[in-house]
């Protein structure tokens, strides 16, 4: 999705959304591009004050090299000073311990039609998750402190859209990812 500032409104319909927006009005972007329904649907071109990257776009893509690729794809359609911010799968210690049981880890959210989803997930290694939906079954990368890929872009880590101090005990990661200086 591409947008200004002024018509933001659709930007994620979550819990969020309003936190999203303030860090827009925050960063005063003007133009802004939305990847958070995936990765696909990057545009060719184009120079963006602000990328966000809601529901982390970037989960599916399991090898470093590749993950690099992909975030160095999505770098390249900043502004000099603009910014990714990317809000990453996190796993935090506690959780991946009991992932990493015979049993996994469960976990329950409610849905838009008001019934509850119910995963298990199962640590496999090297911060990759299996996890198990009503019978389907997706293989994600959590993110976490060392990847190379935000080391090798530069990127911020922080514990909300607020820029507060990452927690690694905590259950959220956002990077923030600076434009190509």
């Amino acid at each position: 999705m591409l947008a200004t500032r002024g018509d933001l409104a659709e930007m994620r319909l979550r819990d969020d959304a309003a936190e999203w927006k303030a860090l827009v009005a925050r960063l005063d972007a003007q133009r802004v591009l939305d990847i958070g329904a995936g990765l696909d649907a990057l545009p060719e071109e184009g120079e963006f004050d602000l990328i966000v990257a809601p529901n982390d776009p970037f989960s599916g893509i399991l090898e470093d090299g590749a993950r690099a690729a992909a975030l160095a794809n999505a770098r390249r359609l900043l502004a000099p000073d603009g910014l990714l911010v990317i809000e990453g799968l996190y796993v935090p210690p506690q959780e991946d311990v009991v992932a990493s049981a015979p049993d996994g880890l469960a976990r329950e959210r409610r849905v838009e039609d008001g019934s509850i989803e119910r995963e298990v997930w199962r640590a496999l290694g090297d911060h990759q998750y299996d996890v198990r939906t009503n019978g389907s079954s997706a293989r994600v990368r959590a993110w976490h402190c060392g990847e190379t890929a935000l080391r090798e872009s530069g990127a911020r880590i922080a514990g909300g859209l607020d820029e507060r101090d990452f927690d690694p005990w905590g259950d959220r990661l956002i990077a923030v990812v600076p434009g190509w200086s």
